[in-house]
């Protein structure tokens, strides 16, 4: 009953592919029946040719049992391959709903999570479920089908043999129900500490440099025994009441098959039933309770996918960022149209009394800013003032306690994402580049750029001389998250992706932290330049660089204390003027040094 409740449950989430599963139906079943022949043809061999020495039978016996095993294996191993291939579209399409989820959950549910959550879910918990309708469910099938069949033949025989099979089977049947509880939390335990391991092994592989510069071997060995420790003992737990279920069953089939034999014997001494007869009863008896038998070895497995598949179905209920998705989207862009912002009278970006909170903590209280177009908009403070919050804010990232966020006059929830990632480049202090080679990294950015403009804009940002070196050139692979290159020239990549494809409004958080002063200036120069009547937001402790912004908001412990001009505030705004002093000293300090 509980595979038959997560069918049901699936099927929202799969396409049920009914022509081919129904095929493999068909092929299963066929070779379900052509297998119950065989005892059959055994008991006419027993009887014909072994006890009434009819010998010309022989060979047509053995011929028909050797043409149906064939035909048989063919029917099972067609079967299995459509199975098969269903197992392997059930998880793709199960793992295409969880990461087109993650897509839209925020980012601050990932980060919090870490990725071990979504590794597991991804990984273990889509094959668990993929597993259970492909093999899991169809074997459940197989085994129900085979012991309806193989009751009715032996109730055919003789109904007191049948009577035997229906005295075992509720016997069978009721053996899952004494290990249920124990094997439902044994598996619920393997699979969270399977995601816990997951996250560890990120972190162990991300921490190598770390791990190795402090010589933590010892350490790192002490916690993965302490983890793989736990992880046994509930394996073991798992793996024990899996076996005595089986083996429980496997004693109630010896005593009722036993019991037969006494039985049978009896019958044939009195001539009721021939030897031929008994073995045929005792083999389909044995095909009546076999599965039961096999289907509480099945139980774990069954209670896995539906631990797997109640995790999948929480994941995909939790809530999604603020942001709509196309198909609920209200804006004014499609899938073909650019948006079309307004006049310069109108502003880019507002936000009035926004509050964004995390985890009960409020991070932006009360925010007012307005940006108009074409202006370039600078937020400075300390660490942890609220400037990367605001970022995350502002393209949908972080979800809105109160206030109002607007961009070109429509409201943030009314934007759709793929027209909010049309309008906004992001570009952050810590790059990601992708598998792949140099220009795909770019045309990440604009799909249809040619060569020519990748080329070009990796001069702008100062990398010809590093790009001509390369035996490839742009078509050069980049190792992992880019690896071979420094710091500076990953930021330099991630910054040419954003400004080739010209956006409305680029956000740059610290972009330029990793590059000297000189190759600072000219990338902020070929910015400004291709950013020309568009708005730019960006976030930098070296305010040398941002003294020419239209407008600086100055920002402290999530509160706006101020904003205007550089001059402007250098006359009124205490905080502002700390801040540029604090970092001019610092200068002072390392030239003197």
């Amino acid at each position: 009953m509980n595979s038959v409740k997560m069918y049901i449950r699936l099927m929202k989430y799969i396409n049920p592919r009914w022509r081919l599963t129904g095929l493999a139906f068909l092929l299963t079943l066929l070779c379900l029946i052509f297998g119950l022949f065989q005892p059959y043809l055994i008991s006419m061999f027993i009887d014909r040719v072994l006890i009434d020495r009819e010998t010309n039978a022989a060979i047509p016996l053995l011929g028909l049992s050797l043409a149906l095993t064939l035909i048989s294996a063919l029917l099972n191993v067609s079967g299995f391959s459509i199975f098969r291939y269903l197992e392997a579209r059930t998880t793709l399409d199960l793992r295409s709903k969880v990461l087109s989820h993650i897509r839209k959950i925020p980012l601050t549910e990932i980060e919090k999570n870490g990725p071990g959550k979504y590794i597991a879910l991804m990984g273990m918990d889509t094959s668990k479920v993929a597993v259970f309708i492909n093999v899991i469910a169809v074997e459940l099938t197989r085994q129900w089908l085979q012991m309806f069949i193989s009751l009715v033949i032996i109730l055919a025989i003789d109904w007191r043999l049948g009577l035997i099979a229906l005295i075992g089977i509720p016997l069978l049947l009721s053996i899952p129900r004494l290990y249920n509880k124990p094997v439902k939390d044994a598996v619920n335990l393997l699979r969270t500490h399977n995601e816990e391991i997951g996250s560890y092994l990120v972190e162990s592989i991300q921490g190598s440099r770390e791990i190795r510069a402090y010589h933590l071997e010892s350490w790192e060995e002490q916690r993965n025994e302490a983890m793989y420790k736990d992880l046994v003992k509930v394996s073991i737990k798992e793996g024990l009441f899996r076996r005595l279920s089986g083996e429980t069953a496997s004693l109630v089939i010896a005593i009722t098959i036993v019991f037969l034999y006494g039985f049978g014997s009896g019958q044939v001494l009195n001539g009721v039933f021939t030897v031929g007869m008994m073995v045929a009863s005792a083999q389909y008896l044995h095909s009546v309770l076999s599965p039961v038998q096999n289907m509480n070895y099945l139980i774990s497995d069954l209670l896995g996918s539906e631990v797997a598949m109640s995790r999948i179905e929480d994941f995909l209920r939790s809530p999604i960022e603020t942001v709509m998705q196309e198909e609920n989207a209200g804006g004014k862009g499609t899938e073909n149209e650019y948006p079309r912002l307004p006049k310069d009278k109108i502003p880019v970006v507002v936000c009035k009394d926004l509050n964004v909170a995390y985890e009960g903590t409020r991070i932006l209280k009360g925010v007012n800013i307005e940006i108009g177009r074409g202006r370039i908009a600078a937020f400075v403070g300390t660490s942890g003032s609220g400037k990367s919050t605001l970022f995350k804010t502002l393209q949908g990232f972080m979800p809105i306690e109160t206030g109002n966020v607007s961009l070109a006059g429509l409201s943030l929830e009314r934007w759709s994402r793929r027209e909010l990632s049309r309008m906004i480049c992001y570009v952050s202090q810590e790059t990601f580049l992708f598998k792949g080679t140099l220009f795909d990294n770019i045309a990440l950015g604009k799909p249809e750029v040619t060569e020519q403009e990748v080329y070009e804009v990796l001069c702008d940002v100062d990398l010809k001389a590093y790009v001509d070196s390369l035996p490839d050139g742009i078509h050069t692979q980049l190792d992992n998250q880019g690896f071979q290159l420094s710091g500076g020239q990953r930021q330099r990549v991630a910054i040419a992706r954003a400004i080739i494809r010209k956006p409305e409004i680029l956000i740059l958080d610290e972009p330029t932290s990793a590059l000297d002063r000189n190759t600072e200036e000219q990338v902020l120069s070929i910015i400004e330049r291709t950013m020309n009547n568009k708005t730019t937001l960006i976030a930098t402790h070296r305010l040398e660089t941002i003294i020419y912004a239209d407008v600086i908001y100055v920002m402290d412990n999530g509160v706006v204390v101020d904003f205007g001009t550089h001059h402007e505030l250098m006359n009124r705004c205490g905080e502002y003027s700390k801040l540029v002093n604090a970092q001019e000293l610092q200068h002072q300090t390392m030239r003197i040094g």
